[in-house]
């Protein structure tokens, strides 16, 4: 059998052969791991994917992962739980009757390649300084048994900036219990942004800024004692003239003297007959007297 005969003999298989998948990777948040790839140029629509991990020595495949398609992706979670070894993980393109090549990812730690996501924080004002608080957040991953939450979680970086002129300065928190954070200006308002740091691990997302007073801010009291100063001036003025319009009835309803009220009116010449009458009455009563 010649040379040629052997190329034909393989050229089909050549032919026949599936386009790997590409672009394989491991995207982690938070110690929860998916392998995600993309379909090798001219990969057929009834393709499905075949995902396998290396543990001791050996390629185990993954559960849940046997035959996956395209726009599907290989949750690797609960196949690195160890959070301290490091891991590989390869894919192959498959179907009825043909197979690709395997396409390896890169190694892969959890401790040191996953991201960290940002704590949870918590922040009040106690006077002239901050009460904050800083707790791990919560993921299925972060929830496992061997996952060492309280090395990715331990310290955190806090950046302290004051919103009135933007100073800020940063600290260190290496505890998730409440933390004082002493000598600001009271009656300021503050943002501090948190980011878990650490030693082995540079990827971290940060928290966005949570913003409180160091004490409540002085309420102007200015509009108020001008509003009760106008009202009771007004108050003032009204009751003035309510006196004032009372007093001018009292004197419209006032009754006449009687002498006024009872006295006719009467003609010159009843005047003078009245008054000569008057005279001879008080002249004969003095002649009475005298007699």
């Amino acid at each position: 059998m010649g040379p040629w005969t052997l190329l034909l003999l393989h050229l089909p298989l050549v032919v026949s052969m599936l386009p790997a998948p590409t672009n394989v990777s491991i995207v982690s948040f938070n110690l929860e791991h998916t392998l995600t790839w993309l379909p090798g140029p001219g990969t057929p629509d009834n393709t499905h994917f075949t995902v396998q991990s290396l543990r001791k020595n050996s390629w185990q495949l993954v559960k849940g992962c046997a035959r996956l398609k395209t726009s599907q992706s290989c949750d690797l979670t609960n196949t690195f739980k160890d959070s301290f070894y490091h891991y590989k993980a390869r894919v192959q393109a498959i179907t009825t009757t043909q197979k690709s090549n395997w396409s390896l990812s890169m190694p892969f730690n959890p401790l040191t390649d996953t991201l960290l996501g940002p704590p949870v924080v918590s922040v009040s004002g106690c006077g002239n300084c901050l009460l904050l608080q800083v707790t791990p957040p919560t993921s299925r991953g972060l929830q496992h048994s061997l996952s060492p939450t309280q090395l990715l979680y331990r310290q955190f970086t806090c950046k302290v900036r004051r919103t009135r002129d933007g100073s800020q300065f940063s600290m260190w928190v290496t505890s998730t219990e409440k933390t004082v954070i002493g000598y600001l200006e009271p009656g300021a308002e503050y943002c501090v942004t948190v980011t878990a740091s650490t030693s082995f691990n540079p990827h971290s997302v940060p928290s966005e800024p949570h913003c409180a007073f160091t004490s409540p801010t002085a309420a102007n009291t200015v509009p108020v004692v001008l509003s009760v100063l106008c009202a009771i001036s007004l108050l003032v003025v009204l009751l003035c003239g309510i006196v004032v319009y009372s007093g001018r009835l009292l004197c419209m309803h006032k009754p006449l003297p009687k002498t006024l009220v009872l006295l006719p009116l009467y003609s010159t010449a009843q005047r003078n007959l009245i008054g000569k009458l008057n005279t001879a009455c008080v002249q004969f009563h003095t002649f009475e007297v005298c007699k």
